[in-house]
């Protein structure tokens, strides 16, 4: 069995994004690769601390934002896993996964991620960093929802995650972008994002087993 170390950071003001969405996105992801016998699983390491002097305020075409700069996220991450390792000897593992709350920049000009990428991955010294913005999958909910309402935008909002989390982790495995109902096929947009099945086409699921 594999494990990946998962972690979180960022604001949440509404607490029930964390008990509702973010945690148990993460217990559909191991129940979906118990289910199709992937031997991977997530293990949850604590949340993120990073010092408000990460924090660097950008001007965008939708206004002025506050982000983490790609690059300090990364640095604080490969130590993350280090010390994991260090500490958990017993079990196998080799890649972090992280969400986040707020956009994903670099030192570049600001990209306009909700077209151009899903999340981030980079490797160091063999150990694989993974980010994933949860802002593009984001649903609005205003105080007027019904709690009818709410409980769908929220499960929306899980059901996007957990395709992009999906995703990212294919490609940790060596899985390229297919052109099957997958989630691996990345979405011209949101609305095609949401019609994505929640989980790998059978050619996709093959080529993950075997990379295991």
């Amino acid at each position: 069995m594999e494990f990946i170390a998962f972690t979180y950071v960022g604001n949440f003001v509404d607490k029930e994004i964390i008990t509702d969405v973010l945690f148990n996105v993460f217990d559909d992801a191991n129940r979906f690769f118990h289910q199709n016998e992937i031997p991977v699983r997530f293990l949850y390491i604590g949340k993120l601390e990073l010092e408000p002097g990460y924090l660097i305020n950008l001007n965008t075409p939708e206004g002025r934002i506050r982000v983490y700069p790609l690059e300090a996220l990364v640095e604080v991450l490969y130590s993350r896993l280090l010390q994991e390792i260090n500490e958990k000897e017993d079990i196998k593992m080799n890649k972090i996964f992280a969400l986040t709350t707020f956009p994903l920049v670099s030192r570049n000009p600001y990209f306009d991620f909700y077209e151009k990428f899903l999340g981030i991955h980079e490797v160091i010294t063999g150990l694989r960093i993974m980010i994933l913005s949860m802002k593009p999958f984001e649903v609005p909910i205003t105080p007027d929802d019904s709690p009818h309402e709410r409980r769908r935008k929220l499960e929306t909002f899980k059901s996007r995650l957990l395709k992009g989390i999906l995703h990212e982790v294919g490609h940790s495995f060596g899985l390229e972008h297919c052109n099957n109902q997958c989630v691996m096929h990345p979405p011209t947009n949101i609305e095609d994002w949401d019609g994505r099945i929640p989980g790998y086409c059978d050619e996709c699921l093959l080529k993950l087993r075997a990379a295991l």
